[in-house]
């Protein structure tokens, strides 16, 4: 997503706040980008969800939520790719607000994210966009990694290094290498 792909504080997303969806849609709702409206739109719809669902507005909620959606649309044949954008754009914000703690349960519940990502990220459909978002997601888990076990990291690391050659110029300005 065109100017989605920065840092959070470049393009204005207040870290303070943990309502993401307010965060989000205060800095893209009035943008003419047709990828920010993606963005909030989904964003939006998953914050009434999680309203009508009585859940908290918790990054970590914003985080289960676009994993469950990212697994359920990356399972059909042809997802639309601006969704699977947003939801890995999401994904990228919500995750460094994420407590480890919350993180680690969640990888021990069903396929790990760090198996969904590299999926995800491996698809000949992923668009620059997604890929992006993607690897910063993928950095923040090499990152947060408490184990130094080459097989335990192995497979992040194959994902982060087979982008190395990767033509798009999007990918490799944000490669964190």
């Amino acid at each position: 997503m065109e100017g989605i792909e920065m840092e959070e504080a470049a393009f204005g997303i207040d870290e303070s706040n943990d309502d993401l969806c307010s965060s989000i849609l205060s800095r893209f709702a009035n943008s003419t980008d047709e990828t920010h409206h993606h963005l909030c739109a989904v964003v939006g719809a998953m914050s009434q969800e999680l309203k009508d669902n009585n859940q908290p507005s918790t990054p970590f909620a914003y985080f289960c939520a676009a994993r469950v959606s990212l697994d359920k649309f990356t399972s059909e044949p042809n997802p639309p790719s601006h969704v699977i954008d947003a939801l890995l754009t999401i994904l990228s914000l919500a995750l460094p607000r994420v407590p480890l703690v919350l993180l680690k349960k969640q990888n021990l519940q069903g396929e790990p994210f760090s198996e969904l990502l590299s999926r995800v990220l491996l698809s000949p459909s992923a668009s620059e966009s997604a890929i992006v978002s993607g690897l910063k997601c993928l950095s923040r888990l090499l990152i947060t990694r408490e184990s130094v076990d080459w097989s335990d990291v192995s497979p992040l690391f194959y994902v982060l290094l087979g982008f190395l050659t990767d033509s798009r110029p999007k990918v490799l300005t944000y490669l964190p290498l």
